[in-house]
């Protein structure tokens, strides 16, 4: 009677393994897929969280899942920045600083289109040369909003660190896309 007991345990045992076993591998493909992305990050543990933070990085067989998720935190990132832009330029009294913040205006403009627009469609076309080269663009955008400030206020550094980061993983991902 015990050993009929110990094949039960056993089979019950072994069912459990086999409807947790894809999980394991699922959970093990989406750490060794954000790992080989991020640790080229400038900074990787923003990379690691960043794509974690998203409900849908779950399933990593989604092939261009991890692109999305960075291409719509782009989006919101420059959509938030953009509205305080606006709000600091309204706000200011220094005649230079309302010009510069309307310079980086322009800048979170070409953000955008750059990621709501052109990183998308490339994106749904994969064309991941043409997604990475708009994750550099935005870059580009973010270091020149940084540049018409001596020294940028401490809010508008943070913001412009954060697309960059961002746009950096849109370019980490579309190369390890393309090298896929």
């Amino acid at each position: 009677m015990a050993s009929f007991y110990v094949h039960v345990c056993s089979l019950i045992i072994f069912i459990a393994f086999i409807l947790v076993s894809p999980f394991i591998g699922l959970s093990f493909a989406r750490s060794s897929i954000i790992e080989a992305i991020c640790t080229n990050a400038t900074d990787p543990s923003f990379c690691i969280n960043a794509l974690k933070s998203d409900p849908c990085s779950d399933d990593p067989t989604i092939r261009t899942v991890f692109e999305q998720i960075a291409i719509d935190l782009a989006i919101a990132n420059a959509t938030d920045t953009l509205q305080f832009l606006n709000e600091q330029r309204n706000c200011s009294k220094d005649t230079r600083l309302k010009a510069f913040y309307g310079y980086c205006i322009a800048d979170y403009q070409d953000i955008l289109i750059d990621t709501d627009d052109n990183a998308k469609e490339a994106l749904l076309a994969q064309e991941y040369f043409t997604v990475g080269t708009r994750g550099q663009s935005i870059m580009e955008n973010a270091d020149g909003c940084d540049s018409y400030f001596t020294k940028p206020p401490p809010q508008m550094s943070h913001k412009n660190r954060s697309i960059r980061l961002l746009s950096e993983m849109i370019y980490l991902i579309a190369d390890y896309l393309i090298k896929e």
